[in-house]
């Protein structure tokens, strides 16, 4: 009970920090993806049941607010932490490289995502521009903030571990 009060803690203070620290900053005009680095630190560190549910949250928040069809990104996420869960097993996690690498990857997987499902579906075709106007600018930020963000993550991982277990171990 208490992970799941902290996950849901967690996936709240990152959309409100995604979607109005960041939006209002004016430091470049694109805002990196904070719920999809959640959704991959906490995939990749817990497994995939894991990455889908907290997948799942932060998709159907970004949908409420911001998407014109409910499910949408909560599917796109729910997908991406499923199968960063399981990337989780095979690979070892400490190390910031291998992380920063499968969230890129998770990161141009949610993008194409978007194109096919948003724009493709709906007549639009200019891959192009999207990739290079819109995707690779937020890859890049996303990216940076990868450096920054998971380590932290880990280490709150890590604490609510040790929360979890300290007061289970005394009704034991």
């Amino acid at each position: 009970m208490k992970r799941i009060f902290s996950y849901v803690l967690l996936v709240l203070m990152t959309f409100l920090v995604q979607n109005n620290f960041f939006a209002a900053s004016n430091l470049i005009d694109t805002v990196p993806n904070l719920l999809l680095i959640l959704v991959f630190s906490f995939g990749f560190l817990r497994g995939s049941t894991t990455g889908m549910l907290i997948g799942f949250a932060c998709g159907l928040l970004s949908d409420v607010f911001f998407g014109s069809t409910i499910g949408f990104s909560a599917l796109i996420y729910s997908v991406l932490g499923y199968g960063i869960g399981l990337m989780g097993r095979l690979y070892y996690t400490d190390f910031v490289n291998m992380p920063l690498l499968l969230c890129l990857l998770s990161d141009l997987a949610y993008h194409l995502g978007t194109f096919v499902f948003a724009f493709l579906l709906n007549g639009r075709h200019g891959f192009g521009s999207y990739l290079l106007n819109i995707a690779l600018p937020e890859l890049l930020y996303t990216g940076l903030m990868t450096l920054l963000l998971y380590p932290l993550l880990r280490r709150v991982d890590g604490w609510i571990e040790k929360w979890e277990f300290r007061k289970t171990k005394q009704y034991v």
